[in-house]
């Protein structure tokens, strides 16, 4: 679940971006700001350093990414260190695609299961989802985690359906420990 904090900026640069009609440019932009941030660990340290001034860091961002980013995207980068948030910026660009996805009628879905799932399977699951929600596509994403014992985790939006074996024996074991003999 996004925190208040990405939900806040992410928000924001979405709503311009779609009051812009540049949903897809934004969504390519953010994902190469995302790259750039995953190859360059000393700009992120540099960024997040607490004794470095906020000044310092805007010029540091205009120099590196001045050319490379869109006026749209500086200025939300200068908005993001003036309000010292630098070091949620991988959260909030990660809420950003989300929303993006979303506005596009993509829905993104988690999957966990204790067991690999087969290919009919996953598409049961995916025709089911689609069903049920108002989204035209999926984007999904299968773990595997072994400690659910069998059954299914389901997570979309903000919701969690939780239909795990794990689950059910813990609430099982509460509900028979406040039974008095």
């Amino acid at each position: 679940m996004a925190s208040r904090v990405s939900k806040i900026y992410g928000d924001a640069y979405v709503s311009l971006k779609a009051e812009e009609g540049k949903l897809l440019q934004a969504a390519e932009e953010v994902m190469a700001m995302k790259e750039i941030m995953k190859q360059d660990e000393e700009l992120i340290a540099f960024l997040c350093h607490p004794q470095i001034t906020k000044k310092q860091k805007m010029e540091t961002v205009e120099n590196i990414l001045g050319g490379k980013a869109s006026d749209d995207m500086m200025g939300f980068l200068m908005i993001i260190i003036k309000k010292g948030r630098w070091d949620a910026l991988e959260e909030i660009f990660d809420y950003i695609l989300e929303q993006l996805k979303k506005l596009q009628g993509i829905g993104i879905l988690s999957v966990t299961s204790a067991f690999p799932l087969s290919q009919e399977q996953k598409k049961k699951i995916e025709g089911k989802v689609l069903e049920a929600s108002a989204y035209q596509k999926l984007d999904v994403s299968y773990q595997t985690d072994a400690s659910i014992l069998g059954g299914l985790i389901l997570s979309m939006d903000d919701r969690v359906v939780d239909s795990s074996v794990r689950t059910k024996l813990d609430s099982m074991a509460k509900h028979l420990s406040k039974i008095q003999v």
